[in-house]
């Protein structure tokens, strides 16, 4: 997780990943590093804290495994890939079903970026689910990499 001054050592192809408590259907964009990842603050216990629309949030560095990525992907069907390829810029002749229903392959997704940590928030209290999340990568590191 980059904070404060080390967001320069971190190598430009790692993102920084959170897990935020909220629900919400806006699609845009935002400046993360602006209007959240500046204001976190680290205690001297290695808890985070910042604030999101008025209120506290308390969160949890998880560091993966070093041979474990997270890797964020986006989903773009060979269909649609190749509909775009021969229809006119920003109109398609056919609406894309839901991607429930649609069947994925490895040629339909593309790594974005990747992490090799991510921080879990929770409101007012420490997140329970990174201390899980972190025996689970614990035990499934046990059970893949023993020698």
């Amino acid at each position: 997780m980059a904070t404060g001054g080390d967001q320069q050592a971190r190598p430009a192809s790692l993102a920084a990943v959170h897990s935020l408590p909220v629900k919400t259907t806006f699609r845009g964009t935002t400046d993360v590093v602006e209007n959240f990842s500046r204001h976190i603050v680290r205690t001297e216990g290695g808890e985070l804290r910042n604030r999101l629309r008025g209120r506290t949030l308390i969160g949890r560095e998880v560091i993966l495994p070093p041979s474990y990525v997270l890797a964020c992907v986006s989903f773009v069907p060979r269909r649609q890939q190749q509909q775009q390829g021969t229809e006119a810029a920003g109109r398609l002749a056919f609406s894309a079903p839901p991607s429930a229903q649609m069947e994925a392959s490895a040629a339909d997704v593309r790594v974005t970026a990747t992490a090799d940590s991510l921080c879990v928030w929770e409101h007012d209290k420490p997140p329970e689910r990174a201390e899980a999340l972190g025996h689970w990568l614990e035990l499934s590191h046990a059970i893949h990499c023993a020698p």
